[in-house]
């Protein structure tokens, strides 16, 4: 029996907006008899014709092993899933201590979470809008000369260079009570 392999990797990465060679991924993973594993958490409901991530957008969804997404974020429910074969999905299901021990989710929230998706399927506007309003967030920033690093999503990578005035930046955003302390 052949060692299992698996290529595991973000479609979008947070941090800089980055976006993965998911088609050389998957080649690779064909070469090698690998699973692929794609977390698709920052582009599941923002891209795709229907909302499904940029393995949708780049035709490649079927060549996945497991998609892992959120609910939340596109969503604004809660929760997360993978998409898989019915014969993984139940291997999770089985042997996910986190999955085992914990309880389902409330029916309210699914069915937030299922007429959020319904929505968003039919809705390429929304994404649409989306794009151009982080596109207008990104000009603005050059406009005021804040520095954004370079990316071709959603994502707006601004960095700070220190680490104390990225705390100090951070205390201001999440706390505003804390600006005038500053």
């Amino acid at each position: 029996m052949r060692d299992p392999k698996l290529i595991a990797f973000e479609s979008v990465y947070s941090m800089d907006g980055d976006v993965s060679p998911i088609k050389e991924y998957c080649d690779i993973a064909d070469r090698y008899g690998a699973m692929t594993f794609i977390d698709e958490v920052h582009a599941v409901g923002l891209y795709g014709h229907r909302g499904g991530g940029v393995a949708e957008r780049e035709g490649v969804m079927d060549r996945m092993t497991v998609i892992q997404g959120t609910l939340a974020k596109a969503f604004g429910v809660v929760g997360g899933y993978i998409a898989g074969s019915a014969a993984l999905c139940d291997f999770v299901r089985s042997y996910g201590t986190g999955f085992i021990f914990s309880t389902a989710m409330p029916p309210g929230v699914a069915a937030a979470a299922l007429a959020a998706v319904r929505y968003l399927k039919r809705h390429d506007e929304v994404r649409q809008r989306h794009q151009e309003r982080a596109a207008t967030l990104k000009r603005r920033f050059a406009e005021a000369g804040i520095p954004v690093m370079p990316s071709t999503t959603h994502i707006v990578p601004v960095p700070v260079g220190d680490p104390v005035r990225c705390k100090q930046a951070s205390d201001i955003l999440l706390l505003p009570d804390r600006r005038a302390r500053h």
